[in-house]
């Protein structure tokens, strides 16, 4: 049997730090690879994934063309991470990552 794409992405040892919620999205930020690995084994927990990167590789594209996940062509806002239980920041550029992690640490702040 072939592996779906989302099975083939996935095959990393990525584990869930906390217990997906069906109402706020697990938001990944970044569109290559790494992005790609984490979104699709995201999508293995049943919580709908948020893909945020002005540009997709083919395997989150894949992700996309399955309906596994969802697009926002943009960098998050502080809203779009105060509405998500998880982050994940992949962009492939420390500084951005390190922005993001700030900005999801100041809406993680203001929600609690």
């Amino acid at each position: 049997m072939t592996p779906t794409p989302a099975r083939r992405i996935a095959r990393d040892r990525t584990r869930l730090l906390a217990f997906p919620r069906a109402d706020r999205p697990a938001v990944v930020v970044g569109g290559g690879p790494v992005a790609a690995r984490r979104a699709a084994a995201l999508t293995r927990a049943h919580t709908p994934v948020v893909v945020f990167a002005p540009a997709l590789c083919d395997d989150v594209f894949d992700l996309l063309a399955e309906r596994l996940v969802t697009w926002e062509n943009r960098w998050p806002t502080l809203e779009d991470l105060r509405a998500a239980w998880l982050v994940h920041a992949a962009t492939g550029d420390a500084q951005l990552d390190a922005r993001v992690c700030a900005l999801a640490s100041s809406a993680r702040a203001r929600v609690a």
